[in-house]
Protein backbone atom coordinates (compact mmCIF):
# COMPACT_ATOMS: atom_id res chain seq x y z
CA UNK A 1 0.00 0.00 0.00
CA UNK A 2 1.28 3.22 -1.01
CA UNK A 3 1.12 6.10 1.59
CA UNK A 4 -0.02 9.58 0.77
CA UNK A 5 0.39 11.82 3.98
CA UNK A 6 -3.66 11.64 4.82
CA UNK A 7 -4.66 12.77 7.87
CA UNK A 8 -5.56 9.33 8.35
CA UNK A 9 -1.74 8.18 8.13
CA UNK A 10 -0.52 11.35 10.17
CA UNK A 11 -3.14 10.06 12.96
CA UNK A 12 -1.71 6.56 12.88
CA UNK A 13 1.73 8.22 12.75
CA UNK A 14 1.37 10.53 15.77
CA UNK A 15 -0.27 6.85 18.18
CA UNK A 16 2.39 4.60 17.11
CA UNK A 17 5.53 6.81 17.37
CA UNK A 18 4.28 7.13 20.82
CA UNK A 19 3.73 3.84 21.42
CA UNK A 20 7.15 3.05 20.38
CA UNK A 21 8.39 5.89 23.03
CA UNK A 22 6.30 3.95 25.48
CA UNK A 23 7.26 1.04 25.04
CA UNK A 24 11.23 1.23 25.20
CA UNK A 25 11.03 4.17 28.23
CA UNK A 26 7.78 3.76 30.28
CA UNK A 27 8.77 1.16 33.35
CA UNK A 28 5.32 -0.55 33.47
CA UNK A 29 6.21 -1.73 29.75
CA UNK A 30 9.26 -3.47 30.63
CA UNK A 31 7.88 -7.00 31.08
CA UNK A 32 6.52 -6.76 27.04
CA UNK A 33 10.14 -5.40 26.18
CA UNK A 34 11.32 -8.22 28.12
CA UNK A 35 9.29 -10.64 25.85
CA UNK A 36 10.09 -9.03 22.72
CA UNK A 37 13.72 -9.10 23.56
CA UNK A 38 13.86 -12.58 24.17
CA UNK A 39 11.87 -13.96 21.26
CA UNK A 40 13.54 -11.63 19.20
CA UNK A 41 17.15 -10.92 20.32
CA UNK A 42 18.46 -8.24 17.84
CA UNK A 43 15.50 -6.51 17.58
CA UNK A 44 15.61 -2.68 16.52
CA UNK A 45 12.35 -1.25 16.79
CA UNK A 46 9.01 -2.29 17.85
CA UNK A 47 6.08 -0.78 17.57
CA UNK A 48 2.27 -1.41 19.47
CA UNK A 49 -0.38 -2.18 16.93
CA UNK A 50 -2.94 -3.34 18.81
CA UNK A 51 -3.75 -3.10 22.29
CA UNK A 52 -7.05 -5.13 24.42
CA UNK A 53 -7.15 -4.32 27.79
CA UNK A 54 -9.04 -7.27 29.38
CA UNK A 55 -10.14 -7.71 33.42
CA UNK A 56 -7.20 -9.04 34.73
CA UNK A 57 -5.13 -9.05 31.72
CA UNK A 58 -3.46 -7.34 28.75
CA UNK A 59 -3.24 -8.21 24.99
CA UNK A 60 -1.31 -6.47 22.86
CA UNK A 61 0.06 -6.91 19.64
CA UNK A 62 3.19 -5.43 18.30
CA UNK A 63 5.24 -5.04 14.88
CA UNK A 64 8.74 -6.10 15.34
CA UNK A 65 10.99 -4.59 13.21
CA UNK A 66 9.48 -4.89 9.71
CA UNK A 67 8.76 -8.40 9.32
CA UNK A 68 7.00 -10.10 12.81
CA UNK A 69 4.40 -9.94 14.53
CA UNK A 70 4.20 -10.74 18.20
CA UNK A 71 1.01 -11.07 20.31
CA UNK A 72 1.16 -11.30 24.11
CA UNK A 73 -1.42 -11.87 27.08
CA UNK A 74 -0.02 -11.02 29.74
CA UNK A 75 -1.14 -11.51 33.51
CA UNK A 76 -1.51 -8.08 34.91
CA UNK A 77 -1.47 -8.98 38.61
CA UNK A 78 -0.36 -12.40 38.86
CA UNK A 79 3.62 -12.16 37.53
CA UNK A 80 3.86 -16.03 38.14
CA UNK A 81 1.33 -16.98 35.27
CA UNK A 82 3.33 -17.34 32.16
CA UNK A 83 3.05 -14.78 29.45
CA UNK A 84 1.26 -16.15 25.80
CA UNK A 85 3.28 -15.45 22.90
CA UNK A 86 2.38 -15.77 19.43
CA UNK A 87 4.75 -14.94 16.89
CA UNK A 88 3.83 -14.79 12.69
CA UNK A 89 4.75 -13.14 10.05
CA UNK A 90 3.85 -10.35 9.09
CA UNK A 91 1.82 -11.46 5.98
CA UNK A 92 -0.37 -13.59 8.49
CA UNK A 93 -1.67 -10.24 10.01
CA UNK A 94 -2.70 -8.64 6.93
CA UNK A 95 -4.67 -11.06 5.48
CA UNK A 96 -8.38 -9.77 5.74
CA UNK A 97 -7.51 -6.64 7.51
CA UNK A 98 -10.10 -3.56 7.18
CA UNK A 99 -8.47 -0.97 4.83
CA UNK A 100 -8.16 1.15 7.95
CA UNK A 101 -5.71 -1.33 9.39
CA UNK A 102 -4.46 -2.08 6.52
CA UNK A 103 -3.17 2.14 6.71
CA UNK A 104 -2.33 1.88 10.21
CA UNK A 105 -0.12 -1.45 9.40
CA UNK A 106 1.38 0.40 6.20
CA UNK A 107 2.63 3.22 8.63
CA UNK A 108 3.81 1.42 11.25
CA UNK A 109 6.17 -0.96 8.43
CA UNK A 110 7.54 2.84 6.95
CA UNK A 111 8.20 3.89 10.45
CA UNK A 112 9.84 0.09 11.17
CA UNK A 113 11.70 0.83 8.36
CA UNK A 114 13.24 4.15 8.51
CA UNK A 115 13.85 2.93 12.30
CA UNK A 116 15.99 -0.03 10.51
CA UNK A 117 17.83 2.43 7.93
CA UNK A 118 19.13 4.81 11.57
Amino acid sequence: MKLRGTITEQSYRGELQASRIRLFNDISMRRFLDIIRENFTAMKTAYILYWIPEQGEDIITFLVDTYSVIKIELDRYDYEVAPIVDVYPIENLIKGLSKTNQIKIAVALDLAKNDMNN
